[in-house]
């Protein structure tokens, strides 16, 4: 009975360690938590109780099921068992990495003055969705969600950038025949991801590297640039615009861009803000922190704090393009004379 008691007083201190950690202001708040957890006797390993005596008695049915006449039925009870079995072993198991993985992430909010949203993620969707066509992947338009955001503030040498992370999870179908020639739909799941950031000094301008499969706003235009023809496709509402836009030291920062990331888009919308989306998935991803059976070692990591390295070298190229067109003035384009003139394409 000790060894039920004991697991049943780990799972309510995961519990409340849980809302702890949901409820932290500071790294401090998270150590706290920590401190909690080392107190516990005999250590954050389950006994496994539970599960063991749901296996046993799945046994005891299978015996039955086999050696006495008309128990037949006792197989299903024993298939029940070991799955109620396996659900509760996971379930048990699966909470001390949940648990490791939220405090990682508080700590990551933390370390970089990050912090969620309060409104959900199916409004988040519908306002991106209005504002950016990079947005509305996925001929499966129902199955698009947002799996993960985060905001927070990026200060630059001359700005102070306010910035969204995002993930989207969108989903691709098709017909598909088999070897019997019957048709059936096949559904592929891609993710995709970027950084919004608050741009008010370019607006209706589109740089695409991966095509999308929608109506698109704007023209087409070719620049001077053979390489960044190549790789981009400029588009905007007017040629003035795009050949203020399009400069020689833009264009080479976006060949840059194009260096450190996959498929990378860049879109600004009228509403004075950029959407950088892109097929990386390491942008916001830390080193593993290890698991809450070493707290000690954990409790190190967390002092420490928690570097990204992919994150800040990507935002010091947008605010190097802020400041390539920070006195640009979207109402009003005057001459550049330093690009040649844009082509229309047909």
């Amino acid at each position: 009975m000790l060894f039920f008691l004991r697991d049943q007083a780990l799972v309510r201190l995961l519990s409340d360690c849980r809302m702890r950690v949901a409820h932290a202001q500071s790294n401090a708040d998270l150590l706290e938590v920590l401190d909690r957890l080392e107190v516990f006797p005999g250590g954050l390993e389950f006994d496994h109780v539970q599960s063991i005596a749901l296996l046993v008695l799945a046994f005891a049915s299978l015996a039955a099921a086999l050696l006495m006449d008309g128990m037949g039925g006792m197989f299903w009870v024993f298939l029940a068992l070991c799955f109620f079995s396996y659900r509760v072993s996971k379930r048990v198991s699966g909470s001390l990495t949940d648990l490791a993985a939220s405090i990682a992430r508080k700590c990551l909010m933390f370390c970089h003055e990050l912090s969620e949203f309060d409104t959900n993620a199916v409004w988040h969707l519908k306002r991106l969705d209005n504002e950016f066509t990079d947005y509305q992947r996925g001929n499966e338009r129902e199955r698009r969600r947002i799996v993960d955001s985060l905001q927070g503030f990026s200060q630059g040498p001359r700005h102070s950038l306010a910035y969204e992370y995002h993930h989207l999870q969108y989903v691709n179908s098709r017909r598909e025949r088999d070897a019997s020639g019957d048709s059936r739909a096949v559904y592929e799941t891609y993710n995709r991801y970027s950084l919004v950031l608050d741009f008010p000094w370019v607006r209706d301008i589109a740089v695409r590297s991966s095509p999308l499969e929608v109506p698109l706003a704007g023209q087409p235009f070719k620049t001077d640039c053979a390489d960044f023809n190549q790789t981009f496709v400029l588009r905007g509402n007017d040629q003035a615009s795009c050949e203020h836009f399009a400069t020689p030291a833009t264009l080479s920062l976006l060949m840059e861009l194009s260096r450190h990331l996959d498929r990378v888009n860049l879109e600004f919308s009228s509403q004075g803000r950029l959407c950088l989306s892109f097929d990386n998935e390491d942008i916001m991803v830390h080193a593993d922190l290890g698991s809450l059976n070493d707290l000690s070692a954990f409790r190190e990591r967390i002092k420490a704090g928690i570097e990204l390295p992919r994150l800040y070298p990507l935002l010091g190229l947008m605010h190097r393009l802020a400041e390539l067109h920070e006195g640009h003035v979207p109402a009003a384009f005057p001459e550049v004379s330093e690009i040649g003139e844009l082509i229309k394409e047909a």
